[in-house]
């Protein structure tokens, strides 16, 4: 090779190297950008994933299926058998079904008490069903021992009996004039209650709740606006001044 030919090989190595150090400069410089900003929005994404499953509402789907669908969500299977009890004494309670006393539509709960408080809790399970009010609440637990049966809990199956015979505006009504106006007030428990009225109503299916409140966890982290969200419900909720954060509390371990 000639000392010319040899000149101009190197200096065209020089040039290769040199492209190739600027070519994987920038590249770096370029990941160094981006990477802060990719991260943190695929951090928001996946936490807001994770939100929605933690919402279970698949338990309203399962009511008029198969509770098996609820898998190995223990949580699931209590809420949705709850639900279908209420069903079960609404029936009893109309005389519908004649096959049973109110009271064995629930699992467990005639237990502990004599047969004349048993008839006093049945009398007033049926006034309650038929007449949803604080009054008919009231009464109801007063003829009651277990303190797991709240009167929130008492609001939430009511207004489900209402919602599964169609009326998811009687529903929501019936839970807002208990808990009061969007607000501090609120919780996700509440917020994931009117979803029930909706999705038990047939008005709306699970996978757009879920849509929604997924927007809804956006704007929590910043990201959209209120306005984004399609249930005019929801929206509101969102809007309202204090609103409370609709995120659900991590389930417990294996639930």
């Amino acid at each position: 090779m000639s000392f010319r030919s040899s000149v101009v090989l190197n200096f065209f190595l020089v040039v290769l190297f040199m492209t190739s150090v600027n070519a994987v400069s920038s590249a770096q410089q370029v990941a160094k950008n981006q990477t802060p900003a990719m991260s943190a929005a695929n951090g928001a994404d996946v936490s807001r994933k994770l939100a929605v499953d933690q919402l279970d509402l698949k338990t309203y789907e399962v009511v008029n299926g198969d509770l098996s669908l609820c898998q190995n969500d223990m949580i699931c299977v209590k809420e949705a058998k709850g639900i279908k009890s209420w069903r079960c004494a609404q029936e009893v309670c109309a005389g519908t079904d004649t096959s049973k006393k109110p009271m064995d539509c629930f699992e467990g709960l005639g237990g502990g008490y004599t047969k004349d408080v048993q008839a006093q809790i049945e009398a007033s399970l049926c006034s309650l069903i038929k007449s949803p009010s604080t009054i008919t609440r009231q009464a109801l637990l007063g003829h009651m021992s277990n303190p797991e049966i709240k009167e929130d809990i008492l609001v939430k199956r009511g207004a489900y009996l209402l919602a599964l015979k169609g009326d998811a505006g009687s529903c929501g009504h019936y839970i807002k004039d208990f808990v009061g106006a969007y607000g501090a007030q609120w919780n996700s428990d509440w917020y994931l209650a009117l979803s029930g009225c909706r999705i038990l109503a047939g008005e709306r299916t699970r996978q757009q709740e879920e849509k929604d409140f997924y927007t809804w966890f956006g704007v929590i982290k910043g990201i959209g606006s209120c306005a984004d969200i399609e249930n005019g419900e929801m929206r509101e909720a969102c809007s309202a001044p204090e609103a409370a954060s609709p995120v659900p509390s991590p389930k417990p371990n294996g639930q």
